[in-house]
């Protein structure tokens, strides 16, 4: 039964606005992007790792090395822009980069979350610089090796191919690196842990469904990217690229799932809270958010299935063969944009229960 919208409707006017936490903090896109960005990196690591361990077991010539590094450069990219995000809504910045020091209460997602993030950037610049630098790299094409022309021009290349194959630790040792570095992809799902421990807010406190939701759009993001990224550049669609396509098309098909279900539990509660929640996502200022958050996944799962899918079994038409990198690419974009949506609606559309009536 569909909660009783008839005060909801009233409270839900301005609903961009909470009544419960001043509006400048929620003006703030930063923390979206921070929950959003830090999955993207795992996503992307997860990516550059399996990609790398497909390249060394093969000898096909395909883009697995592009892929890898490309991973490699999305897990970088966003786990340093979430760091930066959540930096910039610090009040004080220096106690954001002091963290180590400020934030030692580890029965809190947002300390362990921290040190997760952290720790994967770390994993993530070593595993890009192994594959960027060394003496095999300086037989390998691809767009995303150009750091290596910009230490080139420095006339620095061979010092650090040299040093890069020093440190480089054995086959084994990588092997390690890269477990390590998935165990922290995977545990990005701290991400929406961190609202699910609010009990006062029926929108977040589903404690399997938002992780779970966060962690699956947030993998599909970081994979889809990656994908398009390597097809745009190489300006093909491979096998290997089909293969990761598929994936992206699974991993968006499950987080809408998920999603789906976390909607259908705010439109059948009975919490006043969830009832403005579900007036403000599907009729308010949210509803166009909501519908981008549902576009953006359907899109990602028909893309990645179907052109993915065209590919491995080799079954592409000619219209299909030349509109194959743009589909992916544009969605695959769109992906992107409807995840980070996801997230805003999910802060924006967060209402503490009771619901407290202003004036």
């Amino acid at each position: 039964m569909f909660p009783d919208t008839t005060i909801a409707v009233v409270l839900a006017q301005g609903f961009a606005e909470p009544y419960w936490l001043p509006s400048d903090y929620w003006s703030e896109l930063s923390l979206p992007v921070y929950l959003f960005l830090a999955v993207v990196a795992g996503g992307g690591f997860l990516t550059g790792v399996t990609a790398s361990l497909l390249d060394s077991r093969t000898d096909a010539g395909g883009l697995e090395g592009e892929l890898s590094r490309w991973g490699f450069w999305v897990a970088v990219a966003g786990g340093a822009g979430s760091g930066l995000a959540v930096l910039s809504h610090q009040a004080i910045l220096l106690r954001g980069l002091l963290f180590p020091i400020y934030m030692q209460n580890f029965e809190s997602w947002m300390t362990i979350g921290t040190w997760i993030l952290v720790s994967l950037v770390v994993v993530s610049v070593v595993a890009l610089v192994f594959a960027l630098f060394g003496d095999e790299a300086s037989a390998l094409e691809g767009a995303s090796l150009f750091p290596r022309a910009i230490v080139a021009k420095l006339g620095l290349l061979e010092t650090v191919d040299r040093l890069v194959d020093r440190v480089r630790p054995p086959k084994n040792g990588l092997v390690a690196l890269y477990a390590v570095g998935s165990v922290l992809a995977l545990a990005t799902v701290y991400t929406g842990f961190e609202l699910a421990v609010v009990e006062t807010v029926p929108l977040w406190n589903m404690p399997v469904v938002v992780p779970a939701a966060f962690l699956l759009t947030g993998l599909a993001s970081g994979v889809g990217l990656a994908v398009a990224v390597t097809a745009l550049f190489a300006r093909d669609v491979d096998t290997v690229i089909g293969g990761y396509a598929v994936a992206t098309g699974l991993l968006s098909a499950l987080g809408l799932a998920f999603v789906w279900y976390g909607w259908t539990e705010i439109a059948t509660s009975d919490a006043p809270a969830a009832a403005v929640t579900y007036v403000a996502l599907s009729e308010g200022s949210l509803a166009i958010g909501s519908w981008l958050v549902v576009l953006g996944l359907a899109v990602g799962l028909l893309a990645g299935l179907g052109v993915g899918g065209a590919t491995l079994v080799d079954r592409r038409l000619p219209l299909l063969e030349r509109a194959a990198v743009p589909a992916l690419v544009g969605s695959f974009g769109l992906l992107v944009i409807g995840s980070l949506a996801f997230r805003i609606v999910m802060l924006y559309g967060a209402q503490e229960h009771p619901v407290v009536v202003v004036g």
